[in-house]
């Protein structure tokens, strides 16, 4: 065994500061802090500081004797009872077919419900089995083996974030003795690469990666190093990006093993997609929820400009609305619209408008997309045929459709929603000048759609506890407003014609009062909102 590199953080000396040690002045944990200085422990605003383990402001002073502390000089836990480093000793060692990773160091523990601060020898030790292709984790406490886990999957992230000392050091952290943490995650990779192409002859490949900032940066990059020592032919890994279970790249490992297989090939398999140049062209993890959706299209020169215009746009959205983008949200609504797409592609396209360019789809809300295969799904084969035989157009489609599907004949149907949610609904306004009704039979929604010319027909098979449709009409029983309602949230709200209501402040009003007295959402352009009002929501 040899020690390749070697590096010291911290110091005992009290009154050492940071710049000259590395040692953090301050330890907090969730909402106890510990001034180092001062020996004293202290409540934290962990709200005024900190959000999802980001530094709101990187600079605090103890409440007890005025020590202020900046940035790395802040040992920060989101969680109680965590291991927080102290001073720590880091060794990279090589072996004949395998890297070591060594971590010893002292960690202060602060327990919040007892106000008091216990000292632990611990010891970390990464295994990166070079010629098994395998990666462990061990973390000794006092000696006493307290974790032990296999690693070098994607989901490794979430577990040892705030559990290994790797997690607290930025890359720029200042070392007392010895390299950089820079030079030393350098040497790791290095040494990596010489082993893989020595022990497996393996070609060199990129292993860095620059996702993640300097906070994190040397965790983010050992835990891709681990996952590229299992699976040598993948991409680096994504982080901070949820699309795929605990078990995936488990089951990924099991199947290479057992048929051997290569990365992309068990993925794949497991993900049900075609083993293609083009999708491996195309692979990424954090694109996988659109391959998924657009394989389905056989037709490759659609695919690729449908999976580049979705990818394209998703990184322009989050970007430029990082800081008020719900990520997770707008994800969910995009593979709504691509699904949407698919699904129209493949049912009119194909069938109906084989000349209609891609473009002019792309153009269209997907809502509408939407309407028109939920209207021809609810025609019954007579309107389907006078449809093709008519060739209506394309942009004719939706209104044609509405009104065709509104007069056809059915049977009557009453709607699965439950009384409650219609007496919710179903109410006054305006001293009784308008009336709200939750349509809850067939016969209702079609005398909607004749009545205000849109397509609220083809909800026919939509309609039930978690959708329904609201219409507002005036004293004369005409209706106005029709709204959707979905998971207590308004998300469509219509004039006649599908004219949206912010189009009459009178009707733009009622909307919002409406949604005041129901306690729903706003969660449409539909409606437009002032500033001020509780309602506003961000979908």
């Amino acid at each position: 065994m040899k020690i390749i590199e070697e590096l010291t953080i911290g110091s005992y000396e009290t009154y050492k500061s940071y710049l000259e040690t590395g040692t953090p002045s301050v330890f907090i944990s969730k909402k106890t802090g510990f001034c180092r200085y001062c020996q004293t422990q202290f409540e934290f605003d962990e709200g005024y500081h900190y959000a999802d383990n980001y530094p709101i402001y990187s600079r605090i002073f103890c409440p007890i004797c005025g020590h202020l502390s900046i940035d790395n000089d802040i040992r920060y836990s989101s969680a109680e009872n965590k291991y927080l480093p102290y001073v720590a000793n880091l060794k990279l060692l090589e072996m004949k077919s395998k890297v070591i990773l060594k971590i010893n160091y002292k960690a202060i523990q602060i327990i919040d419900k007892l106000f008091m601060i216990k000292v632990f020898d611990i010891k970390e030790i990464y295994a990166f089995d070079i010629q098994n292709e395998n990666v462990t984790w061990k973390r000794y406490i006092d000696k006493e083996i307290s974790d032990d886990l296999e690693i070098g999957y994607m989901t490794d992230y979430q577990k040892l974030m705030e559990n290994t000392a790797l997690w607290f050091y930025d890359i720029k952290h200042i070392v007392r003795k010895g390299t950089t943490l820079s030079q030393f995650l350098r040497r790791l990779r290095d040494l990596i690469i010489k082993k893989e192409k020595n022990v497996n002859g393996y070609t060199k490949k990129q292993v860095y990666i620059s996702n993640v900032g300097f906070r994190h940066k040397l965790f983010a990059n050992v835990l891709n190093l681990a996952h590229k020592v299992r699976f040598w032919d993948s991409p680096n890994v994504s982080y901070h990006d949820n699309f795929l279970n605990e078990n995936f790249e488990k089951d990924i490992y099991t199947l290479m093993k057992k048929q051997n297989l290569s990365y992309n090939k068990a993925s794949f398999k497991i993900l049900s997609l075609p083993c293609t140049r083009n999708m491996e062209k195309h692979f990424d993890y954090k694109y996988i929820f659109l391959l998924q959706q657009i394989c389905e299209i056989k037709n490759t020169d659609i695919a690729n400009i449908l999976y580049e215009y979705y990818k394209n746009k998703i990184e322009i959205e989050i970007n430029e609305n990082s800081y008020y983008c719900n990520k997770e949200e707008y994800l969910k609504n995009i593979q709504k619209e691509v699904k949407t797409i698919c699904n129209f592609y493949k049912l009119f396209i194909l069938k109906i408008y084989k000349n209609l360019k891609l473009k002019q789809l792309l153009e269209n809300k997907s809502n509408i997309l939407l309407d028109i295969m939920n209207l021809w799904h609810t025609a019954n084969n007579k309107i389907k045929k006078n449809f093709i035989r008519h060739k209506i157009p394309f942009s004719k489609a939706h209104d044609w459709l509405s009104i065709e599907v509104s007069k056809q004949a059915d049977q009557e149907i009453r709607f699965h929603i439950s009384k409650n949610i219609v007496n919710r609904f179903n109410l006054y306004m305006m001293n009784t000048k308008f009336q709200c009704s939750c349509i809850n039979k067939y016969s209702n929604l079609k005398y909607i759609a004749r009545q205000m010319k849109n397509c609220s027909a083809g909800y026919k098979n939509r309609i039930n506890n978690q959708l329904q449709l609201v219409a507002i009409s005036d004293n004369t029983g005409k209706p106005k407003i029709l709204l959707e309602i979905n998971k207590d949230s308004i998300v469509q709200a219509k004039l006649y014609r599908n004219v949206p209501v912010f189009k009459d402040n009178l009707m733009n009003n009622l909307v919002i009062e409406f949604a005041k007295t129901t306690k729903l959402k706003i969660a449409t352009d539909d409606v437009h909102m002032k500033q001020d009002t509780e309602l506003k929501y961000i979908a």
